[in-house]
């Protein structure tokens, strides 16, 4: 095989082994392969082509593989393999919970009393109802009086009501 020839497949081996990592989990395996093959490439372009050219090489590969790398992690999900590999997340509503919002947050303002402790996640009882609540500040101990205050993702906020 013709040096030309070989410093080719040596660069296109290289490549193609850090494009596959994507689709192969390998963790890193594929990466530090196609990474060996590209020094190999170098290493046989300063052989074949002199300094200046293995210089460039060089050059080319240190600017080349990161710049790929970041327009591959920023635009890979927008390409249309990308969609049907990693489709994007859904976009939720508050009727796709399974926790009645619009109920809990008409507990805001109101008073109740703490089931467990709440560390800061824990249960309260408003009216008779149970929710999971979550402590706005510290720590709340059980059969404390607590104020609904907020809502934390489905979870009510609440804070220990001073007497």
């Amino acid at each position: 095989m013709p040096d030309l020839m070989l410093i080719i497949v040596l660069f296109a081996v290289g490549a193609a082994m850090l494009v596959a990592e994507i689709f192969i989990p390998s963790h890193g395996v594929l990466s530090i392969v196609g990474v060996g093959f590209l020094i190999a490439g170098i290493a046989k372009t300063f052989d074949y082509a002199g300094s200046s050219a293995g210089i460039t090489a060089i050059f080319i590969c240190l600017v080349a593989v990161p710049t790929a790398s970041f327009l591959t992690v920023k635009y890979w999900r927008q390409t249309r393999i990308g969609r049907v590999i990693a489709p994007p997340n859904p976009t939720l509503t508050i009727d796709d919970t399974s926790v009645p919002v619009r109920e809990i947050t008409g507990m805001i303002g109101a008073t109740g009393t703490a089931v467990s402790t709440l560390r800061p996640v824990g249960i309260c009882e408003f009216n008779g109802r149970r929710v999971s609540c979550v402590a706005k500040f510290g720590m709340i101990d059980a059969d404390a009086a607590v104020e609904g205050v907020g809502m934390s993702g489905s979870n009510l906020e609440v804070v220990e009501k001073k007497a």
